[in-house]
């Protein structure tokens, strides 16, 4: 049996913003939906979903495990009455369900985003303070195309090259512009990437702590950079700087390997980032 969960932080938002929308109104028809009290449902969204807000008790609702963009639904009991379900992504868009009781539900698995509208509950952009999913993808792929290559940190391995070409900012987050490029004949698996702040010097025996900047958004292969080939990523971090007597680091390594990769990046390349 599902464990209810539910989510409801952003109904507030959704009812401040409908005056926003102007003085003609357009209605949301929802999408129908069957549950069972034997069988779980999924509905996957595109992005993130932000929050959840369920009609009755009768139906359970949670996250899948590992992700976040996949809502589970099932039956608390048989036969309830029929209930309406409102959930919110990360996008800012808003999807609406009506929820019926079938002991043998038509439909299990309903992927959302995928066609015109009407289709899949009319969603409908909702304003926010808080940058978007959507806001930091279009963004990223700006910045992974652009040709303002303003540095020149870079390391190299075994004929694999790692490169910071820009740091960009908009909104509070930087955007960092990586390379790399794999002239080997072997094909270049990630094992870990990771971006943390750490002391400038550590002495031999002296404990040391490190700070992971843990990325809003990543733009890019998250598993490989074929043979001879050359790859263009984009992380989104949020703003920050760096404390004296520290540095910031890119670290990549290599999957059962040995081409492990390093860069350091110091205060004034973050305060040099080109605005965007």
């Amino acid at each position: 049996m599902l464990k209810c969960a539910v989510w409801v932080a952003g109904l507030s938002c959704l009812v401040g913003t409908i005056p926003a929308l102007g003085q003609e109104y357009k209605e949301i028809v929802p999408l129908n939906m069957e549950v069972s009290y034997n069988k779980t449902s999924n509905l996957i969204f595109p992005y993130a979903i932000s929050s959840v807000d369920r009609g009755s008790r009768d139906l359970l609702v949670q996250k899948a495990k590992g992700v976040k963009n996949i809502l589970q639904l099932k039956a608390g009991k048989e036969n309830f009455p029929e209930t309406n379900l409102s959930i919110v992504t990360d996008d800012g868009k808003f999807y609406s369900f009506m929820v019926r009781y079938d002991s043998m539900p038509r439909v299990l698995n309903l992927r959302l985003g995928q066609g015109p509208a009407e289709l899949y509950g009319g969603p409908v952009l909702l304003k926010s303070d808080s940058l978007s999913a959507a806001e930091l993808q279009r963004t990223a792929e700006l910045t992974r195309i652009s040709k303002q290559h303003r540095l020149k940190l870079s390391d190299a391995a075994y004929n694999v090259r790692l490169r910071l070409s820009t740091i960009f900012i908009k909104n509070d987050v930087f955007y960092f512009q990586v390379s790399i490029k794999n002239s080997s004949s072997i094909n270049y698996y990630f094992d870990e990437v990771k971006f943390f702040i750490r002391d400038r010097k550590v002495a031999r025996r002296t404990a040391f702590q490190e700070k992971i900047i843990q990325p809003k958004y990543v733009l890019g292969p998250d598993q490989v950079i074929p043979a001879r080939t050359e790859t263009v990523l984009v992380f989104a971090l949020p703003k920050f700087t760096i404390p004296d007597k520290k540095h910031l680091y890119l670290y990549v390594t290599e999957k059962d390997g040995g081409r492990h990769l390093k860069i350091r990046i110091k205060n004034r390349h973050l305060v040099s980032a080109v605005p965007i």
